[in-house]
């Protein structure tokens, strides 16, 4: 009880010198105060039972003694602390008050200041490199955790003087439109890592539909932002836009410059189209060189040129076919009666080969885009002509020998003919 009296004394005659130490002295004072009566209510038997001790000459150590002895006085010393201590709690209270109030209005000022610069000088423009702005939302994003520390101080400290400080608007509104700018200013230098590597690699080595599906969901994302901080009118995000949109118009481009169909030709057509030199196969032939070429700006002729490039392809992969099948095409000729003599077997394969070769010929010839293959066509179709007469010529002989060897074979017959004329 002794050791209770006097530790809370020493606590309670400490001058507060913050406002957590303020805090801690009032709600101790509070509480001691509230506890008071049954603090007093412990004398009473304590002193009882030391009465029965002496009573029956029990010994009690002196420090025992001296202790109960001055019991008494520190207890009214207690007394006179609470209401001492109450006063300069007072005063103390008065003090801090006004200092936090103080303190509360500069705090307005600072998040207002703060605003101001951020609405004045933010990276809401594609004049702003992607470091500059990066650094500025981590500079400002220092200093919202910072003004948050001292808010959540503010509204602790006002607490114990029962005044409420609701959270500052400006701060949630600066913090939501700094999660807003990081996420564009992410994007924006996804972008431009991603164009970066796209305009220097070599053309022919491009993955088209990687960089399609990349740039439509960054695209996806930006339309997202877009939709959220319509009222913001942000001219990065509608520049970022406009970016990511004329690439996508651009990505038709691509592919038909990257069609496999395309041959020399074609570029040779291509270059005069444009009138300007360039080696699509050279190292330096990369995203970047074809707009500063301006292919771009040809779009029409190179959707065309690509268009008959897939066209010819057709033709060109038909031609193979025919001249692999014939190359290949062995006749079915064996061997007739066992007499050293030989014909030809089954034709309706070859006859309908010939028939669907023929038409696919004329075909081709009917098509504008043959030019690149008349004098093959032609050739295959004198070729094939050709190899119709062989076989119907072939056909016509032996059907006639085979007649006439069942007219000479008799014996009659083979008497009257000459030993040369004889089958």
């Amino acid at each position: 009880l002794s050791k209770y009296l006097n530790d809370s004394v020493e606590k309670l005659s400490s001058p507060p010198k913050t406002l957590d130490e303020l805090g801690e002295s009032l709600s101790l004072l509070e509480q001691l105060q509230t506890d008071l009566k049954v603090t007093e209510s412990k004398f009473g038997p304590l002193h009882e039972q030391f009465a029965i001790l002496d009573k029956y000459d029990v010994e009690i150590p002196e420090q025992t003694k001296t202790t109960l002895e001055s019991l008494n006085g520190e207890w009214l010393t207690f007394q006179q602390c609470l209401v001492d201590s109450e006063t300069m709690l007072k005063k103390h209270k008065e003090k801090f008050k006004t200092g936090l109030l103080h303190d509360a209005e500069e705090f307005k000022k600072t998040v207002a200041t703060l605003l101001d610069d951020f609405v004045a000088g933010g990276p809401f423009t594609s004049s702003v490199s992607v470091s500059a702005a990066q650094e500025f939302v981590s500079t400002t994003r220092t200093q919202l955790a910072q003004l948050k520390m001292h808010e959540a101080q503010l509204r602790r400290g006002l607490a114990i003087f029962k005044i409420e400080h609701p959270p500052s608007r400006e701060i949630q509104t600066l913090d939501k439109d700094m999660d807003s700018l990081e996420l564009i200013w992410e994007l924006v230098a996804e972008w431009e890592v991603s164009w970066d590597g796209w305009k220097q690699g070599r053309f022919d080595e491009l993955a088209t539909d990687a960089m399609e599906m990349s740039a439509q969901g960054m695209l996806k994302r930006c339309i997202r932002l877009a939709r959220e901080l319509k009222e913001k009118a942000w001219e990065i995000l509608d520049h970022l836009r406009g970016r990511i949109e004329q690439f996508k118009r651009t990505m038709p481009l691509i592919q038909a410059l990257k069609n496999p169909a395309m041959r020399d030709r074609h570029w040779s057509q291509l270059k005069q189209e444009v009138q300007k030199p360039f080696d699509q196969t050279g190292e330096d032939f990369t995203l970047e060189k074809i707009i500063e070429l301006g292919l771009d700006q040809f779009g029409d002729a190179i959707m065309e040129i690509s268009g008959a490039a897939s066209k010819e392809l057709s033709i060109e992969q038909a031609l193979s076919g025919i001249k692999e099948m014939w190359e290949g095409l062995e006749l079915d000729i064996g061997p007739y009666k066992d007499r050293g003599h030989f014909r030809l077997k089954g034709t309706d394969e070859i006859f309908q080969s010939l028939e669907d070769n023929q038409i696919t010929l004329s075909t081709m010839k009917a098509s504008r885009y043959v030019k690149a293959f008349e004098v093959e066509v032609d050739h295959w179709e004198r070729t094939l002509s050709h190899i119709l007469e062989c076989i119907e010529i072939i056909l016509t002989v032996q059907r006639q020998w085979m007649y006439l060897e069942n007219i000479f074979i008799g014996e009659d017959i083979r008497k009257q003919l000459r030993s040369e004329e004889r089958f």
